[in-house]
């Protein structure tokens, strides 16, 4: 039988770009088994705008208890999620309209996680660059997966699917390392089963002023507390691949606090791949329909629902950089 998936979307402030997220995973060639959507808590339009899709058949909405912290709520979903694999899509990307599809095809026995490459874009999803073009091309068997991404989080996780039964036996990380859960997680999966991916491009990833990981501090104090939690969680030979990466982050943070800031000048090579990854964004700069017309905040799915007459695109869009 063909494993279920279940997207699950966590929202908190999200009106500016929920509607674009939530028509993305409904527009999929091959439809999601359901599609949980959580608010926590938003005090903006975020509850009115995902509540329209009520009456949506494999939507089911969802709000937490309490203001919860990013994996507490990841935790909410996972637990209430009834899917085999879980797509974890952040409420301000994107995902392309093949994207269950393709990952479908990947999965076979014993996989853990599996990660596509995507489209980096600005505030109005106009592509920038492709992000993961050069993920291994080959299945990783635990560990390989642990000893693949201790050397970073390579990875998007809205663009990724894994296994609810393997994230459900993961030890939970205290709320101070919780920004970092998705490279925690590629970890633990990594030594747990197989690890995959797709290096073709199947979603898109928006940066914006609101970014949840902004602060490159921020994001170095939730990594320092993540390795060191995740260090007494794995066997000693594991473990001591830890300690390089630590010593770093603390060498960054005690200059950070000093006001030194880690401002270098990219090397001739990085800036060569750097200009690759924008020109390889332009074959995407057209966006699918359903995606164009929620940016414009008009929702093709529920058009659908009502039996209504898509509306009539009242102008070209053209992505330009």
């Amino acid at each position: 039988m063909r494993p279920t998936i279940s997207i699950c979307i966590p929202c908190y402030e999200s009106e500016r770009f929920i509607r674009t997220t939530i028509e993305s995973a409904l527009a999929q060639t091959v439809p999601a088994l359901e599609i949980l959507i959580s608010d926590d808590n938003s005090p903006d339009r975020t509850g009115e705008i995902i509540a329209e899709y009520a009456d949506i058949p494999t939507v089911r909405l969802l709000r937490t208890p309490q203001r919860l912290t990013l994996g507490e709520h990841y935790r909410f979903l996972l637990e209430r999620a009834a899917g085999d694999f879980i797509c974890f899509l952040s409420h301000d990307d994107a995902l392309m309209p093949s994207f269950i599809e393709i990952m479908l095809g990947k999965l076979e026995d014993d996989v853990a996680l599996i990660a596509a490459a995507c489209v980096e874009c600005d505030s109005r999803l106009v592509p920038r660059r492709v992000r993961g073009i050069a993920l291994p091309r080959q299945t990783l068997l635990a560990p390989g997966g642990y000893l693949h991404f201790r050397r970073g989080n390579g990875y998007t996780i809205s663009f990724s699917l894994m296994s609810r039964e393997a994230l459900l036996q993961i030890p939970w990380l205290p709320p101070e390392g919780d920004l970092a859960t998705d490279w925690y997680w590629a970890m633990m999966l990594g030594l747990r089963g197989k690890v995959k991916f797709e290096r073709k491009p199947l979603g898109y990833y928006r940066l914006h002023d609101s970014n949840a990981s902004h602060g490159p501090n921020r994001w170095r104090r939730a990594c320092k507390a993540m390795l060191e939690f995740l260090r007494g969680k794995v066997a000693v030979e594991y473990a001591e691949y830890i300690d390089g990466h630590l010593e770093r982050l603390r060498e960054q943070i005690a200059a950070w606090e000093r006001g030194e800031g880690n401002a270098s000048t990219p090397s001739i090579r990085l800036r060569l791949k750097q200009t690759a990854k924008r020109l390889i964004a332009v074959r995407y700069r057209l966006l699918p329909e359903p995606i164009l017309k929620a940016e414009k905040g008009i929702s093709t799915a529920i058009e659908r629902k009502r039996g209504a007459r898509p509306r009539p695109e009242t102008r070209t869009v053209s992505n330009k950089f």
